[in-house]
Protein backbone atom coordinates (compact mmCIF):
# COMPACT_ATOMS: atom_id res chain seq x y z
CA UNK A 1 0.00 0.00 0.00
CA UNK A 2 2.70 2.27 1.15
CA UNK A 3 4.30 1.59 -1.94
CA UNK A 4 1.71 2.28 -4.42
CA UNK A 5 1.12 5.84 -2.62
CA UNK A 6 4.72 6.81 -3.05
CA UNK A 7 3.92 5.79 -7.21
CA UNK A 8 1.10 8.46 -7.38
CA UNK A 9 3.35 11.29 -5.55
CA UNK A 10 6.27 10.37 -8.06
CA UNK A 11 3.68 10.97 -11.21
CA UNK A 12 2.40 13.77 -10.55
CA UNK A 13 5.32 15.36 -9.43
CA UNK A 14 6.46 14.17 -12.62
CA UNK A 15 3.64 15.41 -14.51
CA UNK A 16 4.34 19.38 -12.97
CA UNK A 17 7.32 19.84 -14.03
CA UNK A 18 6.93 18.34 -17.46
CA UNK A 19 4.03 21.21 -17.67
CA UNK A 20 6.35 24.34 -16.21
CA UNK A 21 8.83 23.10 -18.56
CA UNK A 22 6.44 23.82 -21.58
CA UNK A 23 4.96 26.78 -20.77
CA UNK A 24 8.49 28.23 -19.43
CA UNK A 25 9.60 27.56 -23.23
CA UNK A 26 6.68 29.08 -24.89
CA UNK A 27 7.31 32.84 -27.08
CA UNK A 28 6.56 35.71 -25.22
CA UNK A 29 3.93 37.98 -27.30
CA UNK A 30 3.57 41.66 -26.78
CA UNK A 31 1.28 42.80 -24.26
CA UNK A 32 -0.45 45.78 -25.47
CA UNK A 33 0.44 49.15 -23.71
CA UNK A 34 -1.89 51.81 -22.76
CA UNK A 35 -1.62 55.13 -24.80
CA UNK A 36 -2.82 58.76 -23.23
CA UNK A 37 -5.82 58.87 -25.00
CA UNK A 38 -6.62 55.32 -23.44
CA UNK A 39 -5.91 52.72 -26.60
CA UNK A 40 -4.40 50.12 -26.63
CA UNK A 41 -0.87 50.18 -28.92
CA UNK A 42 2.01 47.97 -29.09
CA UNK A 43 5.40 48.56 -27.62
CA UNK A 44 8.58 50.08 -30.24
CA UNK A 45 10.66 46.73 -31.06
CA UNK A 46 13.32 46.59 -29.52
CA UNK A 47 12.10 49.31 -26.68
CA UNK A 48 10.19 48.75 -23.56
CA UNK A 49 8.87 52.30 -23.89
CA UNK A 50 5.38 52.65 -25.72
CA UNK A 51 5.25 54.23 -29.88
CA UNK A 52 5.65 57.83 -30.00
CA UNK A 53 2.12 59.72 -30.92
CA UNK A 54 2.71 61.68 -34.39
CA UNK A 55 3.30 64.52 -32.52
CA UNK A 56 6.22 63.27 -30.86
CA UNK A 57 7.74 62.23 -34.26
CA UNK A 58 6.98 65.54 -35.52
CA UNK A 59 8.86 67.30 -32.75
CA UNK A 60 12.10 65.07 -32.75
CA UNK A 61 14.88 66.53 -34.90
CA UNK A 62 17.51 66.07 -36.57
CA UNK A 63 20.74 67.40 -38.09
CA UNK A 64 20.39 67.36 -41.60
CA UNK A 65 21.84 69.23 -44.66
CA UNK A 66 23.49 71.37 -46.41
CA UNK A 67 20.27 73.09 -47.48
CA UNK A 68 19.38 76.36 -49.77
CA UNK A 69 17.12 78.69 -48.84
CA UNK A 70 16.91 81.72 -51.36
CA UNK A 71 15.23 84.58 -50.43
CA UNK A 72 13.60 86.46 -53.41
CA UNK A 73 12.20 90.45 -52.52
CA UNK A 74 9.88 91.57 -54.62
CA UNK A 75 9.36 95.33 -54.70
CA UNK A 76 5.36 96.36 -55.78
CA UNK A 77 3.28 99.19 -56.55
CA UNK A 78 -0.28 97.73 -55.98
CA UNK A 79 -0.54 94.80 -58.47
CA UNK A 80 2.56 96.00 -60.57
CA UNK A 81 5.79 94.73 -60.31
CA UNK A 82 8.41 97.52 -59.58
CA UNK A 83 12.03 94.61 -59.14
CA UNK A 84 13.02 91.93 -57.71
CA UNK A 85 16.11 90.56 -56.06
CA UNK A 86 17.21 87.55 -55.14
CA UNK A 87 19.78 86.29 -52.09
CA UNK A 88 20.92 82.52 -51.14
CA UNK A 89 21.80 81.19 -47.96
CA UNK A 90 23.57 77.82 -47.29
CA UNK A 91 22.88 76.29 -43.90
CA UNK A 92 22.50 73.31 -42.32
CA UNK A 93 19.77 72.54 -39.85
CA UNK A 94 19.81 71.24 -36.32
CA UNK A 95 18.78 72.41 -33.08
CA UNK A 96 22.28 73.86 -31.78
CA UNK A 97 23.64 75.12 -35.33
CA UNK A 98 24.12 79.04 -34.86
CA UNK A 99 21.72 81.07 -37.83
CA UNK A 100 23.18 82.33 -40.90
CA UNK A 101 23.71 86.15 -41.61
CA UNK A 102 23.39 88.13 -44.39
CA UNK A 103 24.34 91.65 -44.52
CA UNK A 104 24.90 93.92 -48.02
CA UNK A 105 24.83 97.55 -47.59
CA UNK A 106 27.05 100.48 -46.33
CA UNK A 107 27.33 102.55 -42.96
CA UNK A 108 26.20 106.13 -42.51
CA UNK A 109 28.11 108.71 -40.77
CA UNK A 110 26.54 110.59 -38.04
CA UNK A 111 28.05 113.22 -36.18
CA UNK A 112 27.04 113.55 -32.41
CA UNK A 113 28.17 116.14 -30.21
CA UNK A 114 29.26 116.58 -26.24
CA UNK A 115 28.85 119.84 -24.63
CA UNK A 116 32.12 120.16 -21.68
CA UNK A 117 32.01 123.32 -20.02
CA UNK A 118 32.24 125.95 -22.77
CA UNK A 119 33.48 123.53 -25.10
CA UNK A 120 31.44 121.21 -27.53
CA UNK A 121 33.09 118.12 -28.78
CA UNK A 122 32.34 116.19 -32.03
CA UNK A 123 32.70 112.87 -32.60
CA UNK A 124 31.79 110.16 -35.99
CA UNK A 125 29.33 107.50 -35.15
CA UNK A 126 27.96 105.09 -37.90
CA UNK A 127 24.94 102.99 -38.52
CA UNK A 128 24.54 100.29 -41.50
CA UNK A 129 21.94 100.79 -44.12
CA UNK A 130 21.25 97.94 -46.30
CA UNK A 131 19.67 94.46 -46.06
CA UNK A 132 20.01 92.47 -43.18
CA UNK A 133 18.92 88.53 -43.50
CA UNK A 134 19.20 86.18 -40.58
CA UNK A 135 18.37 82.39 -40.98
CA UNK A 136 17.53 79.84 -38.65
CA UNK A 137 16.08 76.00 -40.22
CA UNK A 138 15.44 73.42 -37.96
CA UNK A 139 14.16 69.84 -39.80
CA UNK A 140 11.32 67.60 -38.27
CA UNK A 141 9.23 64.51 -39.73
CA UNK A 142 6.74 67.02 -41.12
CA UNK A 143 8.84 69.89 -42.73
CA UNK A 144 11.58 72.32 -42.24
CA UNK A 145 10.73 74.76 -39.78
CA UNK A 146 12.50 78.52 -40.97
CA UNK A 147 12.92 81.00 -38.36
CA UNK A 148 13.73 84.31 -40.58
CA UNK A 149 14.28 88.09 -39.84
CA UNK A 150 14.52 90.37 -42.83
CA UNK A 151 15.51 94.00 -42.15
CA UNK A 152 15.67 96.73 -45.18
CA UNK A 153 16.63 100.35 -44.78
CA UNK A 154 17.85 103.73 -46.32
CA UNK A 155 18.64 106.66 -46.31
CA UNK A 156 16.07 109.17 -47.24
CA UNK A 157 17.22 111.05 -49.73
CA UNK A 158 14.07 113.83 -49.54
CA UNK A 159 16.13 115.00 -46.78
CA UNK A 160 18.39 117.74 -46.84
CA UNK A 161 22.22 116.25 -46.52
CA UNK A 162 23.28 118.74 -44.67
CA UNK A 163 21.50 117.75 -41.49
CA UNK A 164 21.79 114.44 -40.37
CA UNK A 165 20.33 111.59 -42.13
CA UNK A 166 16.75 110.27 -41.99
CA UNK A 167 16.88 106.58 -42.01
CA UNK A 168 13.67 104.52 -42.94
CA UNK A 169 13.58 100.47 -42.09
CA UNK A 170 11.38 97.65 -42.74
CA UNK A 171 11.98 94.85 -40.15
CA UNK A 172 9.86 91.61 -40.66
CA UNK A 173 10.41 88.20 -38.34
CA UNK A 174 9.12 84.60 -39.05
CA UNK A 175 8.48 81.43 -38.47
CA UNK A 176 7.24 79.26 -41.17
CA UNK A 177 7.18 75.51 -42.38
CA UNK A 178 8.61 74.69 -45.59
CA UNK A 179 8.54 71.84 -47.98
CA UNK A 180 11.32 71.19 -50.04
CA UNK A 181 11.34 73.00 -53.75
CA UNK A 182 8.11 74.47 -52.98
CA UNK A 183 8.52 78.33 -52.59
CA UNK A 184 6.23 80.40 -51.03
CA UNK A 185 5.32 83.90 -49.70
CA UNK A 186 5.62 84.90 -46.12
CA UNK A 187 4.82 87.98 -46.13
CA UNK A 188 4.18 91.68 -47.73
CA UNK A 189 5.71 94.63 -45.24
CA UNK A 190 4.74 98.25 -46.75
CA UNK A 191 7.77 100.55 -47.37
CA UNK A 192 7.58 103.76 -44.81
CA UNK A 193 7.74 106.74 -46.85
CA UNK A 194 6.13 105.15 -50.03
CA UNK A 195 3.32 103.47 -51.50
CA UNK A 196 5.50 100.31 -52.08
CA UNK A 197 5.36 96.64 -50.50
CA UNK A 198 7.72 94.25 -49.94
CA UNK A 199 7.06 90.94 -50.92
CA UNK A 200 9.22 88.16 -49.25
CA UNK A 201 9.54 85.19 -50.77
CA UNK A 202 11.37 81.81 -49.51
CA UNK A 203 12.32 78.57 -51.21
CA UNK A 204 14.24 75.57 -49.60
CA UNK A 205 15.93 72.89 -51.63
CA UNK A 206 18.65 70.69 -50.62
CA UNK A 207 22.00 70.50 -51.74
CA UNK A 208 23.16 67.20 -53.29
Amino acid sequence: MKCRKTFWISLMCAMMLVCSTVLAQRPKQDVPLPTPNGQQSRARPDSPLPPLSPDQRDAQPTITGPYRITYTLTEMDGSKRIGSRRYAIVLDSGKDIPPAFLRLGSKVPLETGEIQGNSTSQSISYVDVGLFIEANLRSFANGHELRSQVTQSEVDTQQSLTKDPVIRATDFKSAVLLQENKPIIIGNVDMPGTTHTLQIQVELSRIP
